[in-house]
């Protein structure tokens, strides 16, 4: 019976996934993985209780992600346990594949995103951020292979971490297309819904703009973070109806989405979205800024709506897409049919199983 060790994001745990609504979605691939037979473990950061897990998979507590770099020798019979190990994400990841190559066991850098990309996307390529992209191309070279959302960052890795591209998977992130389908049903009308953390890096300031400009429109945000305040503040001082509904669990959020007419998603960086690619799944009509991580997903009028990221083509895009119903319904039969061939939990499990699989 094979083991896997999975590595939480250091200083992430169990506890932060239930928080932001994650839990089941995230547990569901090692659910999988012990349903062929494995069993798995999961080395996390959790400071208090531990959520309850399924059979087949147990929590191990690790003090503090400042004491990682002693990981080797503080949790020896670990590596005796594991036959194959798999990060979380890529940051700071460095620390794990140095222990799995002290161990002299084969490690699987997997990443949602590429933290590294991501700082110099977002903040620009300074000194901290070139220091950071050091640190983490010594992980993506001595990892024994590495696992990517996009074609776009199987490239990126290759040129600027040096990595080959045969040490490279895409293995995009998966969602449940049978919990997130279509489902008919009256929608508020004039109502736009986003899904993510209140960060600036989501440019809710300009879709809460943007929506401020249709009469009657009613703008929905599923998430937590730091400008909740402030884009109160901005909704009220805009007479726009917000509704901020903190973290949702994933399962609650198709109820949430199949009550609203349109999908938009602001961001000036993007990885490989899950909210977008789940509100696609339920046939949601999108309408997505021209940026890094959404144009690789939208094609403009086959299965969502490109904007460039200017407030008079935002509300001009609103406009269009509440317009128009049967430019809603051609959108969401793209939307849906784009996602079953590609995003299927299915079809992306397999492509890591096998990957890991070939790993021991």
């Amino acid at each position: 019976m094979p083991n896997l060790l999975l590595c939480m994001t250091p200083g992430v745990g169990l506890n932060t996934w239930e928080g932001i609504g994650s839990l089941k979605r995230e547990l569901s691939i090692y659910v999988e993985y012990v349903q062929r037979g494995w069993k798995v473990k999961i080395l996390t950061f959790d400071k208090g209780k531990i959520p309850d897990l399924p059979e087949g998979i147990q929590a191990v507590r690790f003090p503090h992600r400042c004491l990682l770099f002693i990981l080797p020798w503080t949790h020896r019979k670990l590596s005796e346990w594991a036959d194959v190990i798999k990060t979380n994400q890529s940051v700071h990841a460095y620390l794990y594949t140095k222990a799995a190559k002290h161990w002299k066991k084969p490690i699987l850098l997997r990443c949602g995103y590429v933290h590294g990309e991501y700082l110099e996307s977002t903040i620009g390529f300074k000194p901290r951020v070139k220091f950071y992209q050091r640190l983490e191309t010594k992980a993506f070279q001595e990892a024994t292979h590495c696992q990517v959302p996009t074609e776009e960052l199987s490239r990126w890795v290759h040129k600027r971490y040096y990595i080959p591209e045969n040490k490279i998977a895409v293995v995009p992130n998966f969602v449940d297309i049978d919990l997130f389908r279509p489902v008919a049903g009256r929608r508020h009308k004039k109502s736009i819904i986003a899904v993510g953390r209140l960060m600036p890096v989501k440019r809710y300031d300009l879709l809460i703009n943007a929506c401020a400009e249709i009469p009657e429109c009613r703008l929905t945000i599923v998430g937590e973070g730091p400008e909740k305040q402030n884009l109160e503040n901005l909704a009220k001082e805009r007479k726009l109806a917000l509704n901020l509904t903190g973290n949702l669990p994933n399962e609650k959020l198709p109820q949430v989405l199949h009550e609203q007419q349109i999908f938009a998603i602001t961001s000036s960086w993007e990885g490989h979205p899950k909210a977008l690619i789940e509100a696609m799944a339920c046939g949601m009509p999108c309408l997505c800024v021209d940026d890094i991580g959404i144009r690789s997903i939208i094609e403009s009028g086959m299965n969502g709506w490109l904007v460039k990221a200017s407030h008079s083509h935002l509300v001009n895009g609103i406009s269009t897409l509440l317009g128009s119903r049967i430019l809603r319904e051609n959108l969401s039969r793209g939307a849906r049919k784009f996602v079953l061939g590609r995003y299927g939990f299915n079809t992306c499990f397999s492509r890591e199983y096998d990957l890991i699989s070939s790993l021991m």
